[in-house]
Order: structure tokens, then C-alpha cells, then sequence
């Protein structure tokens, strides 16, 4: 029997939180869900911002619950439909992968998705300056492009993926310690890390064959 921590988190102003329309059983998996909110997790308001607060399960929940086979994280604005679990564990047959991903919709590269923040940030776009303005994002891209062994190819979306639990085997040293640290020191917009941390920690990983923000076993929710 895998188990399996399905994990959301809603802090701050928002009051959204993950809808599942589905069961939440997958052949022999156990799967239990966990949705952070205001109410059941301390503010830390003095110290934490709320967006910052949302990295630490989104990134380092294997460190407090350990026992775990599998982590999925999920947005907490997504609704999860009929299919959903058919599709977050259709590429783990092959045991290769240690990281299951959504490719990028629009965009193929850090550079480029930095390029598209900088124009919609002095186009005077809201949500962009308010979320990212302060932020070390341009610093932060061209560090990872002086590295010789990194090549700007890949971008994913962050709003839902997969890891095993041989991702963090070694709890001192591993992707999601490294991508919660650059978050901390360059920017909260973890699409620009990501990539370059996969190359760096030599992650095997897989992508998949699906639009995240566009298929039939997840809605998101614009509201």
C-alpha cells in the first residue's frame, strides 16, 4: 500500500481553498489531503509573509511527515475532477522519475518568463507588481545563466506536481531544501528557480502530456 500526502495551502486575504469532486482513492494508494489555511496554521505574521508562508508545504512538507511514498501539491484554487489521480500517477511505471511536472503553457524558458513579468510590470498589470515588485527576479535569472552547465530550455508551472520520496532522501541536501532557499534569498516566483535547481541537482524528472490550465480532470477557478 503507497501512501500518498495531497497537499494545499490558502493564506492571507483569500479564502480559496482546493475543491475535490472526486474520491480520493487511486487503486492501492491511500491518500490523505491536507489544506493549510489562516485557521489551522500559525500566522507568523510578524516574520513570514503570507506568500512566503505558502513555500514552506508547497516545498518542505516531507520534512515534518516523512512517511510518505508520494507528495502532490495542488493550488488552492484548482478543482479537482474525475481523472485527476489517473493522470498525477500515469508516469510512474517506469520508476525513473523522481519529479512529475506540468510543462509551461506559453513559455519555454526563465529568461523569457522574466522578459514577459518585466513588460506586464511596466505595462502597470496589478497582480504582477504586487506580488513580484522588491523582488530579485532579474539578479536572481542572470546568476542561473552565467552557470556554463545550465541550459534555459524548460519552464514549468508550479500549480500542481509530484515528487517521490527518494527526491529528499538525503534531508539535508536536495531539490525542494535548495528551491525553499532561493526563494527566500532571490524571489517567490518559484517558476524561475526550478529549472535551474532540476539541472544543478541532477533531477530525474518527467513531464506531462497535458495543459494544466486546460484539460478535463482539473478546473481552475478565476474567480
Amino acid at each position: 500500500m503507497k501512501r500518498v500526502r495531497l497537499i494545499s495551502a490558502s493564506f492571507g486575504n483569500t479564502s480559496k481553498e482546493v475543491v475535490i469532486s472526486t474520491p480520493l482513492k487511486y487503486k492501492d494508494y491511500t491518500i490523505d489531503l491536507v489544506k493549510y489555511n489562516n485557521t489551522n496554521t500559525e500566522s507568523r505574521i510578524n516574520s513570514l509573509h503570507p506568500r512566503l508562508k505558502g513555500k514552506i508545504p508547497k516545498m518542505m512538507e516531507w520534512y515534518e511527515y516523512p512517511d510518505y511514498d508520494y507528495y502532490i501539491w495542488i493550488d488552492s484554487r484548482f478543482i479537482i475532477l474525475d481523472g485527476f489521480f489517473e493522470c498525477i500517477f500515469s508516469l510512474i511505471d517506469d520508476h525513473y522519475a523522481d519529479l512529475f511536472l506540468f510543462k509551461h503553457n506559453k513559455r519555454s524558458s526563465i529568461k523569457g518568463e522574466l522578459d514577459y513579468m518585466k513588460q506586464r510590470m511596466a505595462d502597470g498589470v496589478s497582480y504582477l507588481i504586487g506580488r513580484y515588485d522588491g523582488e530579485r527576479m532579474e539578479q536572481q535569472v542572470n546568476n542561473y545563466l552565467k552557470d556554463d552547465g545550465f541550459e534555459d530550455t524548460q519552464l514549468f508551472l508550479g500549480g500542481c506536481f509530484m515528487y517521490t520520496k527518494k527526491l529528499v532522501e538525503n534531508r539535508d541536501y536536495n531539490l525542494m531544501t535548495d528551491w525553499f532557499l532561493h526563494n527566500t534569498f532571490y524571489s517567490i516566483q518559484d517558476q524561475l528557480s526550478l529549472p535551474y535547481l532540476i539541472n544543478k541537482h541532477k533531477v530525474r524528472y518527467r513531464n506531462y502530456p497535458y495543459n494544466l490550465m486546460d484539460n478535463i480532470f482539473l478546473q481552475y477557478d478565476y474567480s
